[in-house]
């Protein structure tokens, strides 16, 4: 059963998701933009440098590099490193003459792009600077932004860049904005980073892992883990064990496969019981996603999904 929790606890103004590849990263991106855009706060849902997932799972076509509205109170960008070193270099860096240096010598811009790490801290660093956008009358921009933030493999070097910038670089305008990133990433009250998994070994051991990666070595809040596409029990639960103890398959040909189905099924209920478990050992709150059964996976699972999130916040609000 989920936990209740606030809407802040889970729509912070700065989210991050990770986990896995393919476990459902851009899902819970889309959802929990479209809870928080329902719920009326401005929201602006980034995905990097990817094909995109989040608008298409809305129901709309690909944002693109330019932040386009997609429909009330939420709006999408993809964040592409080349256009993010234009905005936020020229912007917030205030290097115009080594970017006008980079961008007319080939061979200076190829060295540039080739530096480790430079296209994570130029993504992140945009994203950041919609953070700190403000309107005419001095007031946030944005209420909520939600990144749909790399994989697992690649996810530890982009949420350690800010920190390791800060201290190679000492002083100047790198070391300031870095400082700042690294202060928005690790202050919980601000920023949220939500891990996803499915329930199966491979992603909860990964997920564990990140988890103790996060928390202990780099040393950054994880406000929430996702149990995402949780089946749901076959056989009514006040039947339950009465179904567990029938263990001789039926012999009529019409029933024997819907005993074979349901046995399946309360199987990978089992399983995801028994990884559930694991994952409530960490010192995190846990959401379980329930699984979406349907051909396509559209706009309608994200409405079930974010109804579910919904819920779980409403109990607490």
């Amino acid at each position: 059963m989920n936990q209740a929790l606030r809407s802040t606890e889970i729509l912070k103004r700065f989210t991050l998701i990770t986990g896995k590849g393919g476990v459902g990263k851009s899902t819970l991106a889309a959802v929990l933009a479209l809870v928080s855009a329902k719920r009326g706060h401005k929201t602006l849902v980034c995905e990097l440098n990817t094909h995109e997932r989040v608008s298409r799972l809305l129901g709309h076509e690909p944002a693109g590099s330019s932040i386009k509205k997609l429909e009330d109170n939420l709006w999408s960008v993809n964040i592409n490193p080349s256009e993010a070193m234009q905005e936020y270099g020229l912007m917030k860096l205030k290097f115009r003459a080594f970017y006008r240096l980079v961008f007319e010598n080939p061979l200076v811009g190829a060295l540039v792009r080739f530096i480790p790490g430079i296209n994570d801290l130029l993504m992140l660093g945009k994203a950041f600077n919609h953070e700190r956008e403000v309107d005419q009358n001095g007031q946030p921009v944005w209420d909520r932004i939600i990144i749909d933030a790399p994989a697992t493999g690649h996810s530890l070097t982009f949420f350690t860049l800010p920190k390791v910038i800060m201290n190679a670089v000492p002083s100047g305008n790198m070391h300031r904005e870095s400082h700042d990133m690294w202060s928005l990433l690790a202050d919980p009250a601000r920023c949220g980073i939500h891990l996803v998994s499915l329930p199966e070994e491979l992603p909860i051991q990964e997920t564990m892992e990140l988890f103790s990666a996060l928390t202990e070595d780099i040393q950054l809040p994880v406000s929430t883990v996702f149990l995402n596409q949780v089946p749901a029990p076959a056989i009514p639960r006040h039947l339950s064990d009465d179904f567990d103890q029938w263990v001789d398959a039926p012999s009529d040909e019409v029933i024997k496969p819907l005993w074979d189905a349901g046995k399946l099924r309360q199987q990978h209920v089992n399983d995801s019981n028994r990884f559930l478990k694991k994952l409530e050992r960490l010192d995190c709150p846990v959401i379980c996603l329930p699984m979406q059964y349907g051909i396509d996976f559209g706009r309608r699972e994200i409405d079930a999904l974010a109804q579910t999130i919904d819920e779980a916040i409403t109990t607490r609000d």
